[in-house]
């Protein structure tokens, strides 16, 4: 027999994304409920007619009423498909009660998964979770997988949440990890993770599918959903499927002289090879140098950016250093004030004998210099 599912993780509904403005940390907060939809979407087209969430549902174990009821309620509008909820570390089923608020409103295709229980879900395919109860259980919430009984030839999924031994957790001593060698002691056709937010695959059976909606400036696959298709005595076919709404681009430019247009142009072709800019938020490291001219030229580029990107964070900015030409000294006032300023400033951003700081200092003010000169001119 083969089975088609859809796996995913790591939705932190209602994630409060503090560091952007309102207006910006709203737009995420709406993106992540609407890929609900864009996952239903997929599903039908996989021909799957189960999604299996691999906890972290929510951001929290106190959501707010609309943030808890209306991604309920976009799952109910999809009745073809059922979902499958796991409790994770952000929202464990713990003494708050969310996961009662949960099953008291929640649709009939919706279904929650409290208790490491094997259920069929499917007729010959059963699910194992490993639900959590509290932020810090201090164990290996998928033991009891091992013993679990299911009939001969069966179909077992694996549903946890957590990191794996040997992967992205420094020592491995913490009783909390989770065995790769737990898809052999549990005869597990497929472990099914959630809780980092790219995807990793440790090998074919073992995989996480990253959160389905992008939410930082890191690396590796996000915005995805992973179709997952098994096959008694086959090893599983998994597609990983994008579902994102925004980019979150990081992108290091370093800069030279009478090169800074060109790199600028480039920036802006690179920016826009994604989604469009309004739903992409871009992080830029720079480094290396430019001189007045060719600053200005970038300030204006950002602040173009700025104003069309849905947010532009711009790192190094204070380490690139500021060249002047002769040129652009004998271009400031003609009484010799400003002029003696800057000459002083120069030779303070390139003297070897004061700290790296104080050099950065005397460019970011040499900078400003010739800025408020321009804008007096």
């Amino acid at each position: 027999m083969a089975f088609t599912f859809i796996h995913t993780a790591d939705w932190q509904l209602g994630k409060s994304f503090g560091q952007f403005s309102l207006e910006a940390a709203g737009a995420l907060r709406l993106a992540r409920q609407a890929v609900i939809e864009r996952i239903a979407e997929v599903a039908r087209a996989q021909g799957a007619q189960h999604v299996v969430v691999a906890g972290d549902v929510w951001d929290s174990a106190i959501p707010s009423n609309p943030t808890l009821r209306q991604p309920l309620a976009i799952m109910g509008e999809a009745p073809d498909i059922q979902w499958w909820l796991l409790p994770g570390n952000h929202d464990p089923d713990g003494p708050d009660g969310l996961w009662d608020r949960i099953d008291a409103i929640k649709p009939a295709n919706v279904h929650t998964l409290r208790e490491a229980l094997s259920i069929e879900i499917e007729p010959g395919v059963f699910l194992l979770p490993a639900p959590w109860a509290r932020i810090q259980h201090g164990q290996d919430l998928t033991v009891w997988m091992d013993a679990a009984q299911t009939p001969a030839g069966a179909l077992r999924i694996g549903l946890a949440h957590g990191s794996v031994q040997g992967f992205g957790t420094e020592g491995d001593t913490d009783r909390e990890i989770i065995p790769p060698s737990r898809v052999e002691t549990a005869r597990l056709d497929y472990l099914a993770l959630g809780d980092w937010h790219a995807r990793r695959e440790i090998n074919a059976k073992l995989q996480y599918p990253g959160t389905p909606e992008p939410d930082r400036h890191k690396s590796g696959d996000r915005g995805q959903v992973l179709a997952v298709t098994l096959e008694t005595g086959a090893p599983p076919k998994v597609q990983a499927i994008s579902t994102g709404q925004y980019d979150w681009p990081v992108l290091t430019p370093t800069l030279s002289p009478e090169t800074v247009d060109a790199a600028l142009e480039a920036l802006r072709e690179t920016l826009t090879t994604g989604q469009p800019l309004r739903r992409t938020h871009a992080r830029l490291d720079v480094s290396g140098e430019m001189t007045v001219a060719e600053w200005a030229s970038f300030e204006r580029f950002i602040d173009e950016m700025r104003g069309e990107t849905a947010s532009l964070d711009l790192r190094g900015e204070g380490d690139v250093r500021l060249v002047v030409v002769p040129e652009d000294i004998e271009a400031l006032d003609a009484q010799g004030s400003v002029r003696e300023a800057a000459e002083v400033l120069m030779t303070r951003s390139e003297d070897p004998d004061i700290s790296r700081e104080d050099r950065q200092i005397a460019s970011e003010a040499l900078r400003l210099l010739f800025r408020y000169a321009g804008e007096t001119v």
